[in-house]
Order: C-alpha cells, then sequence, then structure tokens
C-alpha cells in the first residue's frame, strides 16, 4: 500500500488575525503551480493537491517522483517566503512542517487531512515537500510549490431518517423517500423486496427533473416519482416539467422500472446502451470528457462517462448540492470491476475532475458493508442491520484511486474499512 497519512492538519496551529480576511475574496482556481523543485535522485519530485479548501473539507498532497525510502517534509505557510535554500528555493514561509514520512518504493507520499476551519474564505496558504537526498546537490531535494486560497464552506445536508434495511418487513414501505433539499430526492428499494435495494436520485431544476435509476423491479417507481413531481409543483406555483429517466448504468438492477415510464407524459427515457448514454447527452469523445446538463434555473449536472463496472457507466456532480453520484463504481460495498485497466482510468478521470471541486457526499446506489470497518453482508443477505452509512467522502474516492495504482498488472480483492475492491 502507499503511504497515505492521516492527520489532524499541517495548518492545525495557524490561529492567527489574518484568517479573517474578506469572505469574497476568491482564488480564481483553488491550486496554482509555482514551480520551483529541486531535482534529486529520481528527478525533480512532484507535487500535486486535491481538495475544495472548504473548512473541514478534505485536502490530500500527493508527493510523486521522489526519491524512494526518503524522509519528506511537507512545509506549509501564509505567505511566500521564497527564501534560497541548498540550491533551491524554499517557498513557504515555514509556518507548519509535518512530521517525517518515508516515501514508499515509487517515491511517493501522500498526505491528507481536513481544511482548517481558522483559515476563513479569502486566506492564502502555500506548500512544498522537502526530501532528505544524497544524491541532491546540497543533500535536500524539493518538489514544485503550490498555493492556494480558502473557499466559503460547503454545508453537506444528513440524512434525517436511518435507510429501511430488511428488519421491519411488516411496516417498511417498498420505496423509502429522502428529502436532501428543496430540490434533491433519494429513493430506496426496500430489501424485503429484493437484497440489493439499488438507491435511486431525482434532481430537480426548473425545467426538467432528472431521475437516476429506476430500480430492480417489484416497486411502483413511476407512481412514487409522480407522486414527488406532483408535490413538488404544487410547492413551485408549476404547470409541468420534463421528466428525464436516465441510469448510472445498464444492469438489470437499475433499469428494471423502465417499463413503467415509457409512454407517460412529459417523460424522456434514455436508452441503455453505451451509444444511447453518449448520445443524448452529447458526450462526443467516450470515454473522455463530460457534458454540462442543464436542468433549468441555474442547476447544472455535470455527466462524466465511467465505464469499467459497466461498459455504459457514467457519473454525475451536481454543481448546486456538490453531490457525486457514483452508481456502482463506488459506494459501501463490494465494487465489482469487469474491466480493470478500464475501470481503473475511469477512476483516476473522476478524481482529476473532482480535484479542484467542493464535495458534500458521495453517492453510490447500494450499501452492502456494515458498521464494523472492513465486513460486509453476505451476498444475497435480505436484512442489513447495523449497516453502513449511504455517504462517503472524497478520501474514499482518492484511497480506490491509490488501491488500484498499487494492484496494477495483478487486480485482487482487497478489502478496505468502507469498500471491497472486487475485481471480476
Amino acid at each position: 500500500m502507499r503511504n497515505l497519512a492521516r492527520v489532524g492538519s499541517p495548518l492545525g496551529f495557524l490561529l492567527i488575525a489574518s484568517a479573517c480576511a474578506a469572505p469574497d475574496a476568491r482564488a480564481q482556481a483553488p491550486w496554482t503551480n509555482l514551480g520551483q523543485s529541486l531535482p534529486g535522485a529520481s528527478g525533480a519530485p512532484i507535487l500535486t493537491a486535491h481538495g475544495p479548501l472548504a473548512a473541514g473539507s478534505p485536502a490530500v498532497l500527493e508527493l510523486r517522483n521522489a526519491k524512494p525510502g526518503a524522509a519528506a517534509f511537507l512545509v506549509g505557510g501564509l505567505s511566500n517566503l521564497a527564501l534560497p535554500l541548498a540550491g533551491g528555493v524554499l517557498v513557504p514561509a515555514p509556518d507548519s512542517i509535518s512530521p517525517a514520512q518515508l516515501t514508499d518504493a515509487q517515491g511517493d507520499a501522500h498526505l491528507e487531512f481536513a481544511w482548517p476551519a481558522v483559515l476563513g474564505p479569502g486566506v492564502p496558504a502555500w506548500f512544498q515537500w522537502w526530501l532528505i537526498d544524497p544524491a541532491a546537490g546540497q543533500g535536500l531535494a524539493a518538489s514544485n510549490a503550490l498555493t492556494t486560497m480558502s473557499q466559503p464552506a460547503i454545508a453537506p445536508q444528513p440524512f434525517a431518517a436511518p435507510w429501511i434495511n430488511g428488519t421491519q418487513c411488516a411496516t417498511d414501505p417498498l420505496i423509502q423517500v429522502q428529502q436532501y433539499d428543496a430540490d434533491t430526492f433519494v429513493l430506496r428499494q426496500s430489501l424485503c423486496t429484493n437484497f440489493e435495494a439499488p438507491f435511486m436520485y431525482l434532481l430537480f431544476g426548473t425545467d426538467k427533473v432528472l431521475l437516476q435509476d429506476t430500480g430492480n423491479g417489484g416497486i411502483p417507481i413511476q407512481a412514487t416519482v409522480q407522486s414527488i413531481i406532483d408535490q413538488w409543483l404544487l410547492a413551485h406555483g408549476q404547470a409541468s416539467i420534463q421528466l428525464i429517466v436516465s441510469h448510472s448504468h445498464g444492469h438489470g438492477d437499475h433499469t428494471k422500472g423502465d417499463p413503467q415510464f415509457v409512454g407517460k407524459p412529459n417523460t424522456t427515457v434514455v436508452g441503455t446502451s453505451q451509444s444511447a448514454v453518449a448520445a443524448f447527452f452529447s458526450l462526443t469523445s467516450w470515454p473522455l470528457g463530460s457534458t454540462a446538463y442543464d436542468l433549468g434555473g441555474g442547476r447544472i449536472v455535470d455527466v462524466l462517462p465511467l465505464p469499467g463496472h459497466q461498459a455504459a457507466h457514467i457519473a454525475l456532480y451536481d454543481r448546486r448540492t456538490s453531490l457525486v453520484f457514483t452508481g456502482d463504481s463506488l459506494y459501501p460495498g463490494r465494487l465489482y470491476i469487469s474491466d480493470f485497466p478500464v475501470y481503473r482510468a475511469s477512476m483516476q478521470r473522476l478524481a482529476d475532475f473532482l480535484a479542484d471541486k467542493p464535495i458534500a457526499h458521495v453517492l453510490g446506489t447500494h450499501i452492502e458493508m456494515s458498521s464494523v470497518p472492513g465486513v460486509d453482508f453476505p451476498l444475497g443477505s435480505l436484512v442489513h442491520p447495523n449497516e453502513h452509512r449511504l455517504q462517503l467522502r472524497r478520501w474514499h474516492l482518492l484511497e480506490l484511486v491509490h488501491a488500484l495504482d498499487d494492484m496494477v498488472g495483478a487486480p485482487f480483492k482487497d478489502v478496505h474499512a468502507d469498500f471491497i475492491v472486487f475485481p471480476l
């Protein structure tokens, strides 16, 4: 496994007055590369970063291409020192220096932390890795430096009730509906109807409402969705809205409810083949690129190809709520991989796409893990006592990407606390 550390914060003790900077000061991009690397035994070490820089949100600073087994220190500061050092330039003022980490056999290291709440919106910060490397001119090597600026915090909403889990079949509904906000609904098919118990998502704009997935059959999904739509229209004083029925991917447990929607007024059912999905969302460079799908009223959903679990798989990123919908590609359960190289490339593209975006929750379409780390429910279980929660975080995506990188050429079942990598 790669060297992935989670710490409180490399700037955790910086309780300073500059945290009160104007809240409307925004960086044009979350991370800016300033260069200034100092080559060592493996060439120039490379610093990359992920995270939207909002208070409490996860941030990851990654070091690559360094000397294997080298002691690495992440320097962070709130000003640009630009001090000549050992033939290079120490860019950040050394307000914080992380404990030493040893780079792994590939010369990589990772530091993961929650962005400090004390660094209010508009506060700049600088980062750079420094390493002990005898092959460098004066015994030190350094990565490029990155600068960034804290962003306004996002406010992920909790789910008000526990999810139905098969323990109360006499009273549980066939479909549980929870409202995330005024325009976002999450539906779950009961385990009492099918062990897959998939989740479905309903996102309202002013012109269109997008339904992702229709379940595994045997439930009144169309009537349930129409009831939500009718209530939403009444609350918004609106006469009608166009329903778009799309899918995370084409497997039956996500599409069997489609016939209930065929021929209904104001309803479009997107096909489940790769060509149909690509054509509908104008994904002309599949599996590369993305498209912005406008639901109206300023609600934009980014659609990204995400094949690997299944050929027509997609991911959604909702700009309004900062929710990421990952289908069967990432959820608290067994991540079945049908094409490992394609899946690995897809998850890396998703991580890259989200690197500069806020994330409230990462939401998949099943729960198969229990609340005990690394323990899943047996396949086919109709009862899930003590389920893992539905929502994952950014670091779960990055943890998955790192795990996939470590098994290139020889995929294997890999159990993590919150998911299981399961190549087929």
